[in-house]
């Protein structure tokens, strides 16, 4: 029996044999009421605007962890007639951080069996996917790990330190009287865009 085999019988957080990391990953996602799209370098830029432009986004910060990518996409959401800011500038300035429509941040990793982004303390920390009503995450495929056992096994070299987290579709709560909520502690829309090459650092 093969250790693939062995994880899945445990535990529905991993995936089952000859099971598409990528196919899983979006499915999981779905049922947390987040979505996804894949698309090539050339595509990347368009997803991104258009997704904002669909949630009424305005006010959109851009975070670190999207390396040499974030240049470019802030100049075609300028061009766009966004107001564009970089999140490490404002992220210690409530009020900024506030009136945020939406954030557009890279990811360290993301769990294909459980539809999950991983953050931690470089790049968009983990505030920076959970500070506005909109999150959209470009996920390099190339970052995807098949489950938790996998995520545990390359955490250290991923550079999170003690902060890492994992975020599955939008924010929902049923604290107040078990009713759902979705957004109270962090973004009413998550859109996950995946993508097939590499966001330079």
């Amino acid at each position: 029996m093969s250790d693939r085999t062995q994880l899945w019988r445990m535990a529905p957080t991993e995936l089952a044999p000859h099971e598409d990391a990528l196919t899983r990953f979006q499915a999981e996602l779905e049922r947390a009421g987040g979505s996804s799209v894949s698309v090539g370098p050339g595509e990347l830029v368009g997803e991104i605007t258009a997704t904002l432009a669909a949630a009424g986004a305005h006010r959109i910060a851009l975070t670190a962890d999207l390396g040499d990518a974030r240049p470019v996409i802030a100049q075609a959401l300028e061009i766009a007639r966004y107001d564009v800011v970089d999140y490490d500038a404002i992220a210690d300035d409530r009020a900024a951080v506030r009136d945020l429509d939406a954030t557009v941040t890279g990811c360290l990793a993301a769990v294909a069996a459980t539809g999950s982004i991983v953050t931690g303390a470089t790049g968009a920390g983990r505030a920076g996917a959970l500070v506005a009503p909109t999150h959209v995450c470009v996920v390099e495929t190339r970052r995807l790990v098949d489950g938790l056992a996998s995520l545990m096994r390359l955490a250290p070299r991923l550079g999170a330190g003690s902060m890492m987290a994992l975020q599955t579709g939008p924010s929902r709560t049923a604290d107040i009287e078990k009713t759902l909520i979705v957004g109270v502690h962090g973004p009413k829309r998550v859109h996950v865009v995946l993508l097939d090459g590499v966001l330079a650092d």
